[in-house]
């Protein structure tokens, strides 16, 4: 376990600028809040995870030649390391980070960079303030290349995905509380090689993401329980109608799922799918550069205004692109990264104070790419370290200016009790007679209404 690293050391990494870019057909104003001026420990590959403090906390994602870090940075940019892997041990290529209930971050590494850790991967556990730990090597027999974060399931355990290899085929996997590592589900190439994404639905079913395989080799989306039943998946057919590379999927409120392939569709740059809930699949949009300036698209995230977005490849200088996209498919590019940015956009989230934060992996002052923000004008919002729990159980909830909340409300029946432990997180818990839907918490200055419905679990 590495000690923690200084600020000062950090300060030499990064250098936190303020270059503002605006797009007024668009009202986008998308800023660079952390520019990267090496990358020695790799460059940032995936959007921040919000913690319980207020901070975002990001990987820069290691590679062939570096080993990956830990860090958090607040929305002015002030940044601080947590934890920087040994090169002595070699290199491996970091997940994202998921905040669990434990209060701490869960994510996975492909490939070694701890010293103890394995070559096939491994599974971490890192606290708020830096504290590293490995808690579960990869042998091979069970799982081979995490690259995805695991998720926390209504149920407590976390459920992941490894992405297999040549020989080694692609596994679904599952650690409790407790400790306890194991595999639920292996695949094969009739249903998929190279799982990439993990999702709970609504139904409490996990919805798994691969790559390739199916009946066209061209990628396919599995639903499982979370003992590892398969209950349906769908073979993407290539072609016109999408494949090859499907990104993660995110359920929208009008209960379907939505998901980007990074190839295919007519013009060959990527699609974006609907997917219902009795496994009905539908081209909603596709990606032509020579039309809208766009392909390639990454995962999709779901907005407080009701719209995915996403980013993208090509743009208007070719650096890449931000765009949202309804449910109906009306899609729109409503940024195009220049250099001065940034290029090669990895992913998007959006933080509880309205604004989204993404990453680019080079571009920017110095090539090392950046953290930057968009700002929409959405408002602010809560959102739910799980969004799910039972009656009498204590969601725990984010959010911005939380002190003198007056009132917590489950779709309308107010909370049982709540407990404002800070400034930008809460616990409620759930009363008797609760139903599906959204949270509202009520302040001072008004209330703020969560971005997904919470659901309660029996």
């Amino acid at each position: 376990m590495r000690a923690l690293q200084s600020r000062a050391f950090l300060a030499s990494l990064l250098l936190v600028l303020c270059v503002a870019v605006q797009v007024p057909a668009q009202t986008a104003t998308v800023s660079d809040v952390v520019v990267f001026s090496a990358y020695t420990f790799g460059n940032p590959a995936f959007s921040p995870a919000q913690g319980r403090n207020g901070l975002l906390y990001g990987v820069l994602g290691g590679s062939n030649e570096n080993p990956g870090t830990v860090f958090d940075f607040s929305m002015a940019g002030a940044t601080h390391t947590l934890y920087t892997a040994n090169p002595a041990s070699g290199y491996g290529q970091f997940s994202p980070l998921t905040l669990a209930t434990d209060g701490n971050f869960y994510g996975a590494i492909n490939g070694a960079a701890v010293i103890g850790a394995g070559a096939n991967g491994d599974l971490f556990k890192v606290t708020p303030n830096g504290t590293f730990s490995i808690v579960h090597v990869f042998a091979g027999a069970d799982g081979l290349g995490p690259l995805g974060a695991p998720i926390e399931a209504s149920d407590g355990n976390l459920y992941g995905t490894t992405w297999g290899g040549c020989c080694t085929p692609s596994t679904v996997y599952k650690y409790t509380p407790e400790g306890v590592f194991s595999v639920i589900y292996t695949f094969d190439s009739a249903h998929g090689t190279w799982a990439n994404s993990i999702i709970q639905g609504p139904d409490g079913n996990l919805y798994v993401t691969c790559n390739e395989g199916g009946a066209s080799d061209n990628g396919t989306v599995v639903k499982l329980t979370t003992v590892g039943k398969l209950l349906d998946y769908y073979s993407f057919p290539g072609g016109a109608a999408g494949g090859s590379l499907p990104g993660g999927l995110v359920l929208a409120s009008d209960g379907n799922y939505y998901g980007s392939t990074l190839q295919g569709g007519a013009a060959g740059d990527g699609t974006i799918y609907r997917l219902t809930p009795d496994y009905k699949v539908t081209t909603l949009y596709t990606f032509n550069p020579r039309h809208n300036g766009g392909k390639n698209p990454g995962f999709l995230i779901l907005a407080t205004d009701g719209y995915l977005y996403g980013v993208s490849g090509g743009g208007l200088y070719g650096n890449g692109a931000i765009f949202r996209i309804s449910t109906k498919g009306a899609y729109s590019q409503i940024y195009s990264f220049p250099s001065s940015i940034g290029s090669d956009a990895t992913s998007i989230m959006q933080d509880t104070s309205g604004e989204f934060y993404g990453t680019t992996w080079v571009g920017s002052t110095y090539n090392y790419g950046a953290i930057y923000s968009l700002d929409m004008g959405l408002g602010p919002f809560i959102k739910f370290v799980r969004p799910s729990g039972t009656v009498g159980q204590a969601a725990q909830i984010l959010g911005q200016g939380l002190t003198g909340t007056t009132s917590v409300t489950f779709n309308g029946l107010p909370a049982s009790s709540f407990s404002v432990v800070s400034d930008t997180y809460m616990t409620a818990v759930v009363p008797s007679g609760a139903t599906t839907g959204p949270v509202v918490v009520t302040m001072p200055t008004g209330p703020l209404t969560s971005n997904v419905s919470f659901r309660i679990s029996k």
